[in-house]
Formats: C-alpha cells, sequence, structure tokens
C-alpha cells in the first residue's frame, strides 16, 4: 500500500523550491529552523516569535498542498502581533527541505516538527496546531497517534478532506485526462491515515473545523464530514471565499483568537500586550 501512495504523490503534491519572500518582507522576525530527520533529510521551517511582551500561545502550522512556506506565510503572518509564536514548516520537496513529498513519509515530517517543539523548551501557553487542507489531513492522523496524547492542546483544520483515497478519486474524476485512470489508481490508495478515521482521537483538546462554502478544491461537504467524526468538544465554523483564503479576514481572524482564548486557553490580546 506504501508503494501505491507513494505512486500517487503527484495527486497530492504540488511542491515548489524557489521562496516568493520570507517573514522579513512582512515586517517580521524571524529564525530559520533546520530539522534532521532520522533518514537524514534535512527538513527547513521557520520560526516567528511573539511581537508582544507576554506570548499569549504556541502556534504550529501546517500548509496545504502547493508550492511552500514563503508562499502560505500570510496565512499566519497575523499572528505575531496578536501575541502568538509560530513555526512552520516545508514538508521534504517543498522549499529548502530535501527529498521528495510522499505519502506516509510527510506523516513522519509532521511529527519531527511536533517533537522539535517538545524539546526545544520554546512553548509558552497552549500549542495549538493548525493545519490547512492537505496540511490538516495530514495532520490529524499524526496527532491522534497514541504516542502525541496530550502533547497539544488543541487543533484547527481549514479546508481539511475526510480520506486519501476519496480525495484521490475525486480530483482525477475532475480531469478528462485522469479521470479513466481513477477506477485503477483510487482503490490502491491505502486508507490508513483516512482523517476521519482518526479525528475523534484528538479528543478531549477542543478541535475547530473551518471550511468555505465556496471552496472549488475541497467540497464544504468534507468540512461536516471531519465535524460529525469528530469527538467533543469541537465547533464548526462555516465560511465564504476560496481555498483557504479565509484567514486574511479579520473577522475570521477574529474567530480563530476567540477559539484559541476560550476553548485553547491562550492568553487575550490585551492580556498579552
Amino acid at each position: 500500500m506504501s508503494i501505491a501512495l507513494s505512486g500517487c504523490s503527484g495527486i497530492f503534491f504540488y511542491p515548489m523550491k524557489p521562496w516568493v519572500q520570507n517573514p522579513a518582507r512582512q515586517g517580521l522576525a524571524y529564525e530559520d529552523i533546520v530539522l534532521i530527520h532520522p533518514d537524514g533529510l534535512r527538513l527547513h521551517g521557520w520560526w516567528l516569535p511573539a511581537q508582544t511582551e507576554q506570548v499569549a500561545g504556541t502556534v504550529y502550522f501546517l500548509h496545504g498542498n502547493a508550492q511552500n512556506i514563503s508562499t502560505h506565510l500570510m496565512n499566519v503572518a497575523w499572528l505575531p502581533a496578536q501575541g502568538y509564536q509560530v513555526f512552520l514548516i516545508d514538508y521534504r520537496g517543498y522549499g529548502l527541505s530535501e527529498g521528495k513529498a510522499k505519502l506516509p513519509d510527510t506523516l513522519d515530517d509532521i511529527q519531527l516538527g511536533l517533537d522539535w517543539l517538545q524539546a526545544s523548551g520554546r512553548i509558552q501557553g497552549p500549542l495549538i496546531v493548525f493545519g490547512q487542507s492537505l496540511g490538516a489531513s495530514m495532520t490529524i492522523p499524526v496527532l491522534a497517534r497514541a504516542q502525541n496524547a496530550g502533547r497539544f492542546d488543541c487543533a484547527m483544520f481549514e479546508a481539511g478532506f475526510t480520506g486519501f483515497r476519496h480525495i484521490t478519486r475525486d480530483v482525477m474524476q475532475r480531469s478528462w485526462l485522469l479521470w479513466p485512470f481513477s477506477f485503477v489508481v483510487a482503490p490502491m490508495v491505502s486508507t490508513r491515515w483516512d482523517p476521519v478515521d482518526h479525528i475523534a482521537a484528538l479528543s478531549p483538546a477542543p478541535v475547530l473545523i473551518l471550511h468555505s462554502r465556496e471552496d472549488s478544491i475541497i467540497p464544504f461537504a468534507e468540512g461536516e464530514r471531519l465535524y460529525a467524526a469528530a469527538a467533543e468538544p469541537k465547533e464548526f465554523q462555516g465560511l465564504l471565499g476560496a481555498h483557504i483564503v479565509a484567514s486574511q479576514d479579520p473577522s475570521v481572524r477574529q474567530r480563530l483568537v476567540q477559539f484559541m482564548t476560550q476553548r485553547c486557553a491562550a492568553h487575550s490580546v490585551s492580556d498579552a500586550d
């Protein structure tokens, strides 16, 4: 099954090597972080310190399937001003991270970042895991591992999908070129890491599911199914707009901060200032 998943990597991953920007271009202080995977690969990430005297919390951000952290930066660039320190990484094959992106190896990349955070001594306040799109769907089964119980305080997932086989079939059947092969390829994709089967294991950590009703990449119904499968405590937030652009909306940012302060025990902005 792992071989089949590796062969389908082109369906899930669209990495880009060059950077579009770095955090300094957005007026953010940052630190380059290099993680050494047990298989020898070097993975790259950025550490963004909070811009307030008191740290409200720590956010571990996992981006979607295309480009790299330089293009996804704007989804979290606003958090340091709200008192949050942020750690974001590129999976293997993205940006400065070595190797080739494929499942299930990228799940281990997410685990490596979580392990680094826990060992770094840098976590202040609650640890909030924030995944978008493919990043959300890959992160759910990682957090559900028994070894990660109690290692994070809450999680936010935007535009995630329920299953890898399901989304492979969906993506291939949208293309007239790939449609004939979907009946052969999709059944070969393992369901072992399907988020819908693992999200309930994140309880008792609070979970926020966000999904746009206008998402043309991952249908809104996928977010509804993830929410239905999650255990309490959980919240759902319907959004408007294109795929994973909602966090650029001030009202959505306010909703995320509300969840982090009320459900994750993060300091409020006024407390952080």
